[in-house]
């Protein structure tokens, strides 16, 4: 909570990050991440506000990937009020498959392509 007694915009953020990690593990992204060699970075996020948020609240957090490129894919999710169909927060969060010695993007994995597509439910 903020001083407004809401939830402070920067909250949204993290919740985006928490959606973020779980996808990456069930699509195995997580045990393919070499820490200081290669792995998932984020480009650029974005975050809509739809709906304060008071306490108490407890919010659902829906995530997908949305586009998958040669270098990069972008995820896209959606937070409601806990069982309703209350949008509060939308958002997206541009990412690249990052080479961390070099700083640069390099090809998305084929085996992270097709567990995404796999999860999706569309076809390889």
């Amino acid at each position: 909570m903020d001083a407004m007694n809401h939830v402070n915009s920067a909250v949204y953020h993290t919740y985006l990050e928490i959606a973020r990690h779980e996808y990456f593990d069930v699509i195995g992204l997580s045990d393919m991440r070499k820490p200081g060699v290669l792995g998932p970075g984020a480009v650029s996020q974005t975050s809509n506000y739809r709906l304060q948020v008071h306490h108490p609240a407890v919010l659902d957090v829906g995530v997908r990937c949305s586009r998958i490129g040669n270098k990069s894919f972008t995820l896209e999710y959606e937070l409601y009020l806990e069982g309703t169909d209350t949008l509060v927060n939308d958002g997206t969060t541009a990412m690249a498959w990052i080479d961390y010695k070099t700083g640069k993007a390099i090809p998305f994995p084929d085996v992270l392509r097709k567990a995404i597509h796999e999860l999706e439910g569309r076809e390889v």
